[in-house]
């Protein structure tokens, strides 16, 4: 007779529970190739009350299903007070769900979630991200045949049919796009591009590390400008933009972080940016999270060989869209990231309802490979 499943609480703020959280999906993806475990440190920092600002608006509970002694499944719960502030819907948010194909599995996580969202007002319970829409979210539901890039999650196909089957539906697709850098730049985007250089209004310079945190500052206004008016979107912060920047500094490769510039009275101005990071997963496969000397040693030599990156942002302010600054940014990173070595980049994530940015994101050569879903269920 197999074991009922049990669900455990477990604190963020202790770093044994948190521990625990972080290893619970190694068994459930032993022997997928495609499965990429993130960095264990990171995780713990981004779970850490006592270091991630995120956490000053939100409250986040962690929840593990066992069976006897087997872990199974884990889910975090989560309420964001300033997203209910500025997008006016009590929402409550679920994340890093990871569970065997097993529906009561399934429905046991995702009811401790509801019960725990719902009572602290949330009228729906929204998913999965984690644990904010600046993080992985998502669930893979189309294009299982090559692993994630960094920051992307990766789940097995089954877990569409476990959320289906407890009653979610879609709320919202995003859509990842593969770029061929080893492809001289389409003559329709080059085109576009030239044009823009040629009225002389615009210019690209490239993120100065010797100013960064004045450079962050800058890449905070246009991010909270360019994204505001997008589904789910909720501005960060000084101190969260700040935080997330330093974790992603030593990965900045300035000749593909990018502003570009727009002439004014009082000499040039930022009105949009791109940030492309390289795909570090490339050289994180099979270290199952953990970063010893012998894997840190792997990961410094292998930063020089990797040939693949993402493009992480790529936006343009109110005021400035459809004059071919997209392309112009687009070309810029296709051109620069060949330049560096690079053989292929993804372009993730853009939301399905973004039509004018997903249209020209195929012009440009994209190829839209890989969608991942967020869920929602109404709790009352």
């Amino acid at each position: 007779m197999t074991a009922p499943v049990e669900v455990l609480a477990l604190s963020p703020a202790r770093r044994a529970d948190r521990a625990r959280f972080i290893a619970a999906p190694a068994p459930l993806y032993r022997g997928d190739p495609r499965y990429v475990a993130p960095l264990r440190r990171e995780v713990h920092a981004l779970l850490d009350p006592a270091r991630n600002p995120w956490h000053r608006h939100a409250e986040l509970a962690l929840f593990v299903a066992v069976r006897g002694r087997e872990t199974v499944g884990r889910i975090a719960a989560i309420r964001d007070r300033r997203y209910d502030q500025i997008r006016a819907e009590p929402l409550g948010f679920f994340g890093f769900f990871d569970c065997v194909d097993d529906g009561g599995c399934a429905a046991s996580l995702l009811a401790e979630a509801e019960r725990w969202a719902r009572a602290r007002g949330a009228r729906e319970l929204r998913g999965p991200v984690s644990p904010s829409m600046h993080d992985e979210c998502g669930t893979l539901v189309e294009g299982f045949d090559s692993p994630p890039v960094i920051q992307m999650p990766y789940n097995p196909p089954y877990h569409v049919g476990l959320l289906e089957a407890c009653g979610y539906r879609k709320a919202q697709d995003l859509f990842a796009y593969d770029f061929d850098l080893s492809q001289p730049v389409r003559p329709a985007l080059a085109r576009i591009a030239g044009a823009v250089e040629a009225r002389g209004e615009f210019r690209i310079r490239t993120i100065d590390p010797r100013r960064f945190a004045s450079e962050v500052e800058i890449v905070r206004a246009l991010y909270n400008t360019a994204w505001e008016v997008n589904w789910g979107f909720v501005p960060l912060a000084v101190d969260e933009m700040e935080w997330r920047a330093a974790q992603l500094r030593r990965l900045l490769d300035p000749r593909v972080a990018l502003v570009v510039e727009a002439q004014r009275a009082a000499g040039f101005e930022p009105v949009g940016f791109a940030l492309a990071v390289p795909d570090v997963n490339e050289i994180l496969v099979g270290l199952n999270g953990r970063l010893t000397p012998l894997a840190l040693f792997r990961l410094i030599r292998g930063l020089r060989r990797i040939r693949t990156m993402r493009l992480l942002l790529l936006g343009v302010i109110a005021g400035y869209r459809k004059r071919g600054l997209e392309a112009l940014l687009i070309r810029e990173i296709h051109v620069r990231g060949a330049r560096a070595g690079v053989m292929r980049a993804e372009l993730s994530w853009v939301l399905e309802d973004n039509v004018v940015m997903n249209r020209t994101i195929v012009k440009a050569g994209g190829r839209h490979y890989k969608t991942y879903r967020i869920f929602g269920r109404p709790l009352v």
